[in-house]
């Protein structure tokens, strides 16, 4: 069997996050605690590589370096998709496929597959042009291994809480043993499931950290302040400051680098991301560099319990989600007055400023500028002063290709 020179991860283009697959391709979606991208890195096993159509192919070079993309012999692709972490036994289950063979879900999309020689340049070629495929002497095996598709799919309570437990195992695994903490006598565990805190973590007075119905993982200069009630599993990611007397409800995945209050449950942060103050957030996913105003409020129930519809663009079709529990959606550079108020399954399109007493309803327009006045275009040039200044906060600056990216979304946005 050919020895194999890389992981590839790939993004196959059939995946739709809304706003939030506007600056990121799969594989640098937060789908736990990290990134699958993130989660391939840390095996260490073998270089990674990423293949993307031309959407994402500037911004992924612009993060990961020119490296990302350098040619390979021999590897194990896989889909940017996979809503699992690449454990022991997958790992095993893609080691043991033989060069020249894939396994493709029930839909037709590529899970993995183990590619050589002209094989896998072509299969390279093919998701550069947008349209993945294999060559016809490819050996083709149906496979159970899920993908996710639509955002509320990274939110199902099972998969979404097993991603998480597998991140928390693996990001403790590494570290060493002088990063390894422990609970201080300040804070009080309950539960017998693992809590991993870094050495370099701080925990406030009266925390409590409830591991009952699962592991939680306090990641390096990560904060949880006096009061606060930490539900299992969940992943507070490095430098992430969670402030006194908050409530963080089981399956919360906080990345790096954000603040959180108030109560929060069945959440993703991508990152970079504050909600800074009181407020109820729950079954929602956040990008980077958004702010929500202090009160601000998110439904994640109809009042007729029926199942959630939502749009993840205004000219996009109502989609069923097939959950009751469905809060909202909210892409990059979204910016919240205080007191908004965001209804059950809103969309809030990349670039938003909202500043209405109304409450966010159904899908918002990237770049909308929204007052009690009406609503407009948020200016380019003033939308990217802003979030230089943001992004300065964090000790960050926006890349060229990242610019351009939001510039194109401004310009593809209605007037």
């Amino acid at each position: 069997m050919e020895q194999v020179s890389a992981i590839l991860l790939f993004d196959d283009g059939r995946g739709d996050l809304g706003p939030l697959s506007d600056l990121r391709a799969s594989f640098e979606q937060r789908t736990g605690g990290r990134t699958l991208l993130e989660a391939a890195v840390a095996l260490r096993e073998h270089p990674v590589r990423v293949a993307t159509a031309p959407r994402y192919a500037a911004l992924v070079a612009e993060r990961l370096g020119a490296e990302c993309t350098a040619p390979v012999a021999a590897a194990i692709c896989v889909n940017g998709r996979l809503h699992a972490r690449m454990d022991a036994a997958l790992r095993e289950r893609f080691d043991a496929l033989h060069v020249g063979s894939a396994i493709v879900s029930p839909d037709g999309s590529v899970v993995a597959a183990r590619l050589a020689g002209a094989a896998l340049q072509a299969f390279i070629a093919s998701v550069v042009a947008g349209a993945p495929s294999l060559a016809p002497d490819v050996a083709v095996v149906p496979t159970d291994l899920p993908l996710w598709s639509r955002p509320w799919h990274l939110l199902e309570a099972s998969r979404f809480g097993a991603i998480i437990a597998a991140d928390i195992e693996a990001v403790a695994a590494a570290w060493e043993a002088h990063e390894r903490g422990v609970v201080p006598a300040r804070a009080t565990q309950v539960g017998t499931e693992p809590c991993h805190i870094h050495a370099t973590a701080r925990l406030g007075v009266g925390v409590v950290l409830d591991t009952t119905n699962g592991a939680i993982l306090v990641d390096r200069d990560a904060e949880v302040r006096h009061g606060s009630i930490v539900t299992g599993p969940a992943f507070i990611g490095a430098k992430t400051i969670v402030s006194d007397r908050s409530v963080l409800k089981a399956r919360t995945a906080l990345g790096p680098q954000c603040r959180a209050a108030g109560e929060i449950g069945s959440v993703i942060f991508q990152g970079c991301t504050n909600k800074a103050h009181d407020g109820h957030l729950g079954d929602a996913l956040l990008g980077e560099w958004v702010n929500l105003g202090a009160g601000t409020l998110n439904s994640n129930l109809l009042n007729t319990y029926a199942d959630v519809a939502m749009r993840l663009r205004p000219s996009g079709p109502l989609e069923r989600t097939g959950r009751q529990f469905m809060g909202c959606i909210i892409g990059d550079h979204v910016k919240l007055a205080i007191g908004t108020r965001i209804m059950t399954g809103a969309c809030v399109g990349t670039g938003v400023m909202w500043a209405a007493g109304a409450a966010v309803i159904g899908a918002v327009e990237p770049f909308a500028w929204v007052t009690d006045d009406g609503e407009r275009r948020f200016r380019l040039d003033k939308f990217m002063e802003i979030a230089t200044t943001v992004m300065a906060r964090r000790g960050r600056s926006p890349l060229a290709a990242e610019s351009a990216t939001l510039a194109a979304v401004h310009a593809a946005s209605p007037g």
